[in-house]
């Protein structure tokens, strides 16, 4: 009777690990559309990816690059012009960068080899006896002779001109003839010595009128022609540059004839100031 028990029991327990074991089992999953890529390690921080290929990425200059732009050449600034000097003079000696400003007196002198580049006959009426350069001035101060004669003839001012442009060398025999003449304390009263004449500059011209028989004298200030001079000369650039109130201060005596270029401007401010252009011009340049 024992063993039909035991081959129940035994039965038994095989039918009860047989359904146990189908209850447990998980059924396989089945293929996903979805990329390979899903199921991959992720990147490392800072690694673009597949789905940011359309992002710009700013890459570092390389080694070679940097250093070809550190060896461009710079290019050089431009250094600003430099003014010209505004010394009226250096041991004596005219300052010829202040063009039609420049000063020439007593002390000052212009080189013996100087003349000016720019000579032109004035076409103005000169006397008979002025010939050749002592017709001439600088071109600017040309121009200016010709509008002051022009305004002068429409007023009804008859001048001439009697000596522009005179050389060094004309100078020289024009002042020994004087001091021959007068001797030389009173010659330089009312002629200048080689080289500190201003006609050597191109920009003074000696005028008269038919009231004084075109002689340079004092009494053409009293005319009517002088006196529209003193009134008018400013106004197309000119000065009457030897004053008598000044004879002390420039050294010259009182030439109402002797008319000096130095643009309307500078011109109207020495007429209005009524000072010596040695003084002015000193203070101009400060």
């Amino acid at each position: 009777m024992r063993y039909p028990s035991i081959l129940m029991v035994c039965g038994a327990l095989t039918f009860m690990l047989a359904g146990c074991t189908t209850n447990e089992q998980v059924e396989p999953k089945e293929p996903t559309t979805q990329s390979s890529t899903v199921d991959e390690p992720e990147t490392e921080p800072n690694e673009p990816t597949s789905d940011r290929e359309d992002e710009t990425v700013t890459e570092s200059p390389s080694e070679e690059e940097t250093s070809d732009e550190s060896e461009q050449p710079t290019e050089p600034v431009e250094e600003e012009p430099v003014a010209p000097s505004q010394l009226i003079e250096t041991d004596g000696v005219a300052n010829l960068e202040l063009d039609e400003l420049i000063l020439v007196n007593k002390k000052i002198a212009l080189p013996a080899d100087y003349q000016p580049s720019d000579l032109v006959e004035a076409n103005i009426d000169f006397v008979d006896s002025t010939v050749g350069e002592r017709r001439m001035l600088r071109k600017e101060a040309a121009q200016a002779i010709e509008g002051l004669m022009k305004g002068a003839k429409a007023a009804g001012i008859d001048l001439k001109g009697t000596s522009a442009f005179r050389s060094y060398a004309y100078q020289v025999n024009l002042f020994n003839a004087y001091v021959e003449r007068d001797g030389k304390e009173q010659a330089m009263k009312y002629s200048a010595p080689p080289g500190h004449s201003e006609h050597q500059t191109g920009l003074a011209i000696d005028v008269s009128s038919a009231s004084v028989n075109y002689q340079l004298t004092q009494s053409l200030g009293e005319t009517v022609e002088g006196k529209w001079l003193a009134d008018h000369a400013h106004e197309y650039g000119f000065i009457i540059r030897y004053q008598k109130a000044f004879e002390e201060e420039t050294g010259y005596m009182y030439e109402p004839w002797h008319l000096r270029y130095i643009g309307i401007e500078h011109a109207k401010q020495v007429h209005a100031l009524n000072q010596p252009y040695d003084r002015y011009i000193a203070e101009f340049v400060k």
